[in-house]
């Protein structure tokens, strides 16, 4: 067996109730962020897109079974679900998708996450989109500073990935 080597001790699950804030104001989307940077206009925007091969969606079903209560059948060995919402992030198309993103975002300044993982051994570890392509698409759109702190690389055990950086690149965008 590939996965999980030794059985999972069955234990209980308890939700608990979250004290909620309410602010003015506010707006939440829940939309492909592509589509969704031609349709509204911001002075800021934080952007933390997937840049390696895992799908997000194959990860982190389980929030979205919770909160929408789906009851999806499981498959293989990892018990996932049915593929859904694939990100082009995640694919060869990753570097064109993120400049349209950026591209169309109609805010004055624009905040990047990413690390650097492009230099990983791991093939879905492994950006799919590099440091100089970043630092290239955004300076491309305006005026950028980097910011570097190193971290701790989290991992299964099955990667040795050491020097470890998070990187913040913030963009005051050119007018147009």
């Amino acid at each position: 067996m590939g996965y999980i080597k030794k059985p999972i001790k069955k234990r209980t699950l308890i939700l608990k109730i979250i004290q909620t804030q309410d602010f003015d104001n506010l707006e939440i989307y829940r939309a492909d962020a592509n589509e969704l940077s031609r349709e509204i206009k911001g002075d800021i925007a934080y952007i933390d897109p997937p840049y390696n091969s895992r799908q997000y969606s194959r990860f982190y079903h389980i929030y979205e079974n919770l909160v929408q209560w789906k009851k999806p059948k499981l498959y293989g060995v990892a018990l996932k679900p049915e593929p859904e919402n694939m990100s082009k992030y995640c694919t060869v198309k990753a570097r064109e998708t993120f400049k349209d993103l950026v591209n169309n975002l109609n805010v004055k300044y624009l905040a990047v996450s990413y690390n650097n993982t492009y230099k990983s051994k791991s093939k879905s570890s492994k950006n799919k989109i590099t440091l100089e392509e970043i630092t290239e698409i955004l300076n491309e759109i305006g005026e950028t500073k980097v910011f570097e702190q190193s971290h701790r690389y989290f991992n299964t055990g099955k990667t040795n990935f050491s020097d470890h950086k998070e990187l913040l690149f913030l963009t005051k965008k050119y007018d147009k």
